[in-house]
Order: structure tokens, then C-alpha cells, then sequence
């Protein structure tokens, strides 16, 4: 498998958690449906979690899918930040980063 070289930087604003993982998914070369055993669920109910965009993912969906795409810290907590927000949390991004 090819593995695409991609660049470091934190997703826009205006993407979803959602479109993240699709991202990440896309660079491993893999589908939706392959988050079906890390979610504990049949392969069409993958379908229906990122359909129903109303409805923010749940955290067993996040972590679920950093483990099983494997992503480092940086794109972890950058899925997990947007997610986050997307719930409704209201988190600033200040009080996590160092100012330089």
C-alpha cells in the first residue's frame, strides 16, 4: 500500500469531526465501513453514524477510531478538539496551546 505524504497543520474551522476522519481514512486508503469493529457495530450502522450529521459523535466513536486508525497525539487531539466542540463543550483553544 502507498502510503500519501501529507502536510502538518491543524484542520479549518468550518470542518467537521466527521470530515477528519474521512481525511484520515483516505490517507490510510481505507473505507467507512473499516470503523464498523473498532465501533463495535455492523458495517451499515457506520453509514448511518456519519449521516446523521445533526448528531454529534459520541466519545466511544472518537477514541474508537484514533485506535483504530492509529493517529499520533497531534491528529488525535486535534479530532478530539473538534468533536468536543461540536457537542456542544465550550473549549478554548488558549488555555490548551502555549503562547509563543
Amino acid at each position: 500500500m502507498i502510503r500519501i505524504q501529507t502536510i502538518r497543520c491543524p484542520a479549518p474551522r468550518h470542518l467537521t469531526a466527521r470530515d477528519i476522519l474521512r481525511r484520515h481514512l483516505h490517507e490510510d486508503g481505507q473505507r467507512v465501513q473499516s470503523l464498523a469493529q473498532a465501533w463495535g457495530i455492523r458495517r451499515f450502522s457506520v453509514w448511518r453514524v456519519f449521516q446523521r450529521t445533526e448528531r454529534h459523535l459520541q466519545p466511544h466513536h472518537v477514541e474508537g477510531a484514533i485506535t483504530a486508525l492509529r493517529l499520533d497525539d497531534f491528529d488525535a487531539n486535534e479530532l478530539r478538539l473538534v468533536a468536543a466542540r461540536e457537542a456542544g463543550w465550550n473549549i478554548d483553544p488558549r488555555y490548551i496551546l502555549e503562547d509563543q
